[in-house]
């Protein structure tokens, strides 16, 4: 098609893709489904003894565009989080994370610093991520339906900002994670953007794909769900349910509320109905494709063809080209 692979890197807003062109060896961003966030990987050539890559700080923020020819697509802003040097012949890795691991140059403060606090009932879940995203420095991005989610009381004790927010995003079958300098709550298998907006399913056929392979498991399955939580008035434990049939799972712990225990039985019930088969697949590189996308497999085969939902997606380039490898399974 004579479409030649292309990226820009931005280094605390000041573009470096030529200073490093000559040294260029790869570059891969991992983008992931579900809390582990987002990482770039760059590797480049030290071969110059006269003029060694200058060791880039941690905390620096790069931005990366990948594409084709004059078209490339922003994928995202990530914090230098380690460099790893290696010889001969001689070379340097930039790892970077979408998390930042200490203040960034842009501000970005970390988010696995450990705190005591409260929170009272009656906040939402959009003010509690509004909050937090505000003391990190970042962007709260909520869809509208868990941004109302009016919240129980949490106590915050010597635990992180990401943990508390990981462990509420869970009772709503939602994932927390940073990405591109915004902090993002979202439903889990929805293939929504943070705005609320279906995200668009992509068709690929059998010459799409490079390779494939699926995994096809037995797992186990549950009919009902049951949550207990305490009635202080009644001062008696009762129970909710989501679903129905058996077998039966029990939810361990206590919840404070009927609704925090009923959304913790929902989102349990929704996991448990999620798919057993898994995919795995290589094609050209294609930046349309990311994690919670849907795929629609065509011309395979039976146990192939049909619904996928995307759960990492990998984007290589490096001298061989652009591609892309993507893991998914089947949703719900």
């Amino acid at each position: 098609m004579g479409l030649k692979p292309s990226f820009r890197i931005q280094a605390n807003n000041s573009d470096i893709t030529e200073a490093i062109r000559s040294r260029f060896r790869s570059m891969t961003i991992t983008d992931v489904a579900g809390v582990t966030s987002d990482s770039l990987r760059i590797s480049l050539s030290d071969h110059d003894r006269d003029n060694p890559i200058i060791i880039p700080p941690t905390g620096a923020e790069l931005e990366v565009w990948i594409g084709y020819d004059d078209a490339a697509t922003r994928m995202g802003l990530f914090v230098v989080s380690g460099i790893d040097l290696s010889g001969p012949p001689d070379s340097m890795v930039i790892k970077a994370k979408a998390a930042p691991q200490k203040q960034s140059a842009g501000g970005k403060t970390a988010l696995q610093t450990r705190k005591t606090r409260s929170w009272d009932a009656g906040l939402t879940l959009g003010g509690l991520v509004q909050t937090i995203a505000t003391e990190h420095n970042m962007t709260a991005a909520v869809p509208t339906d868990l941004a109302t989610e009016v919240l129980p009381h949490y106590d915050q004790v010597g635990e992180s900002d990401m943990n508390l927010l990981t462990r509420v995003a869970k009772t709503y079958d939602a994932i927390a994670k940073p990405a591109g300098g915004q902090l993002i709550i979202t439903k889990r298998a929805e293939s929504q953007t943070v705005s609320g907006d279906p995200l668009p399913a992509i068709s690929l056929a059998r010459k799409d794909l490079t390779d494939w392979s699926v995994s096809i498991e037995e797992r186990e399955s549950f009919g009902t769900i049951q949550a207990h939580w305490h009635d202080k008035d009644a001062a008696e434990e009762k129970t909710v349910t989501a679903g129905s049939g058996e077998p039966v799972k029990i939810l361990r712990g206590q919840f404070r509320t009927a609704e925090e225990a009923q959304a913790a039985a929902n989102a349990e019930k929704r996991k448990a109905d999620r798919g057993n088969a898994k995919l795995s697949a290589s094609l050209p590189g294609r930046t349309d494709i990311i994690a919670e996308s849907r795929l629609a497999i065509s011309g395979v085969r039976p146990g192939v063809n049909g619904d996928w939902l995307v759960t990492k997606v990998t984007h290589a380039i490096d001298s061989g080209g652009y591609r892309i490898s993507i893991n998914a399974e089947t949703p719900q």
